[in-house]
């Protein structure tokens, strides 16, 4: 069989044929809102006919410097970003917004590995960055491309930044907890510092409030337990690397049956929360008169399962990251308003 090398039409002479301007046949694929339904309707079954699939991306880029896409990087890993709650709802948020803009979306990879043969880096022409990369080397080669950039749940030098008060909720959430006299409180954290290790040796080596969301909440819970007379140590302090729920489960039971009793568990995430939960109720524990457990981001099985937590505006964070990357409100920090939501576990 001969391979098929009849060349495309190209944009002008499409428009030619058409009858129309080269600007109206672009606009029936990349701004439909500028035509009414019936002319973009007719434009696109003739282009069909014709086998024109739209301007070219390449053309287009080399010709106004801009691809129409916005690159997302996620700090984990993409598998996990997609079974992950609290990501897809963020997801949901931007998808919405590029969506309603009719402008794509590209996900990057957080592995430094993953751009060794590709330059995927230098096709956006703004970047969302979804909590800091473990690998510095990737912010990196985004900061290069010289495009815009928003952060969100971790800021960077001259850069806006969109996320809540992480220190103020947890500090708020903490005191809901601490009431009582003589609670023994345990941290139950994310990825506090580079170590994989579960413990703490001390507290010298955590990642920074402008590095790290979990370091912001540490820091609410520890101002929580200072000023109700709790003396912290590395002792009270866990960090968790993955939310795999197996994982967290053996972690947990270590933790509520450990000889030092647990009054308050103070959970980074409701993942860590919900699971925390679970292993109570396997374990006979009353929720809250022997152990109250405190979660953090509002995902909806929260709710379902009475957790007190505290609700952050998952969505929105995507939604405000989205338009300022297209250029819809001022490209300057953002911080929205969390809610405590005090429920049956606390």
């Amino acid at each position: 069989m001969k391979a098929n090398n009849v060349k495309k039409p190209t944009l002008k002479i499409v428009a030619a044929k058409l009858g129309v301007s080269t600007a109206t046949v672009s606009n029936a694929f990349n701004r439909p809102d500028q035509l009414s339904t019936t002319l973009r309707d007719k434009i696109l079954k003739q282009c069909i006919e014709l086998g024109y699939t739209g301007p070219s991306l390449t053309a287009r880029s080399l010709r106004t410097g801009k691809t129409g896409v916005i690159g997302v990087l996620l700090a984990d890993n993409l598998s996990f970003n997609f079974t992950d709650p609290v990501a897809t709802e963020f997801l949901a948020g931007i998808s919405q917004t590029l969506d309603a803009q009719h402008v794509n979306m590209l996900l990057l990879p957080s592995n430094a590995e993953n751009y060794q043969s590709t330059q995927v880096e230098t096709i956006p022409d703004c970047f969302i960055v979804y909590g800091k990369p473990v690998e510095p080397s990737i912010i990196e080669r985004i900061q290069r491309q010289g495009k815009p950039l928003i952060t969100v749940d971790f800021t960077l030098e001259n850069t806006p930044s969109v996320g809540i008060n992480n220190k103020k909720a947890a500090y708020d959430i903490a005191c809901l907890t601490l009431k009582e006299p003589g609670y023994k409180a345990l941290i139950l954290g994310l990825r506090l510092e580079s170590s994989l290790s579960l413990s703490l040796a001390n507290f010298d080596n955590l990642y920074t409030s402008e590095e790290s969301i979990s370091r912001c909440r540490f820091e609410g819970y520890k101002q929580a337990l200072a000023e109700n007379g709790h003396e912290l140590t590395t002792k009270d302090v866990w960090q968790i690397h993955h939310l795999e729920s197996d994982s967290l489960k053996t972690i947990l039971r270590g933790a509520l049956t450990a000889p030092d009793h647990v009054d308050v568990l103070l959970c980074m995430s409701d993942k860590i929360a919900l699971a925390a939960l679970e292993v109570a109720h396997e374990l006979n524990i009353n929720i809250p008169n022997e152990l109250k457990i405190v979660g953090f981001d509002g995902i909806p099985e929260a709710e379902s399962k009475g957790l007190t937590t505290i609700a952050q505006p998952l969505s929105e964070k995507g939604r405000v990251a989205a338009q300022m990357a297209l250029n819809l409100i001022p490209y300057e920090t953002v911080e929205l308003p969390f809610q405590l939501m005090n429920r049956h576990s606390s």
